[in-house]
C-alpha cells in the first residue's frame, strides 16, 4: 500500500527533511508530540520538503492512524475518498491516472505504492511522509 525505504545508519535520527511532490498535499508526516502517531502538514515548504519524525510503532500502526485520520477529515471535506462500493472506488482511481489498483481489506490503492507516499524505517523507528492522500486511495464502505 505505502513504500517502504530502508535507511542504514549507525545514529537513528530524531527527525528527517524528505522531499515531497509539490502539488500533493495536504500530507501526513510523523507527529513530534506525544498526541498521536501522525500529524497533518498542509503543504511542503518553500523548498519543497517537509520535516517527518521517527515514531516507535509498526509501518502497519500508520497505515491504521493515517485510515482513521483520513476518515475524519474526509467526513468534512468531501474528497471523495469514501465511495460506495469496490467499483466506484476503482473507478475514482482510474479518473485521478490511476490505472492499475489493489482492492484490499475494504480500501483501493495504487498497485505502484509510492503514489501513496513513503515510511523510511531505520532501527527500530518509522518515519511516515504520506502524500497524495486525497486522491490516491478509497475506502470502501458499502462492500463487505
Amino acid at each position: 500500500m505505502i513504500e517502504i525505504v530502508k535507511m542504514k545508519t549507525g545514529k537513528i535520527p530524531l527527525m528527517i527533511e524528505v522531499n515531497v511532490p509539490p502539488l500533493c498535499k495536504p500530507l501526513l508526516v510523523g507527529n513530534p508530540k506525544g498526541d498521536g502517531l501522525l500529524k497533518w502538514v498542509e503543504s511542503p515548504s518553500s523548498k519543497g520538503t517537509v520535516l517527518t519524525w521517527g515514531q516507535d510503532c509498526s509501518v502497519e500502526d500508520i497505515l491504521v492512524s493515517m485510515i482513521e485520520m483520513v476518515s475524519i477529515r474526509e467526513s468534512k471535506e468531501q474528497w471523495g475518498v469514501s465511495q460506495p462500493d469496490t467499483t466506484s472506488a476503482i473507478h475514482r482511481l482510474q479518473e485521478q491516472g490511476i490505472a492499475e489498483v489493489v482492492v484490499k481489506s475494504g480500501l483501493v490503492f495504487p498497485k505502484e505504492s509510492s503514489l501513496l507516499g513513503s515510511v523510511v524505517v531505520a532501527g527500530d523507528r518509522v518515519f511516515p511522509v504520506i502524500h497524495n492522500i486525497s486522491r490516491a486511495f478509497c475506502i470502501v464502505e458499502g462492500d463487505p
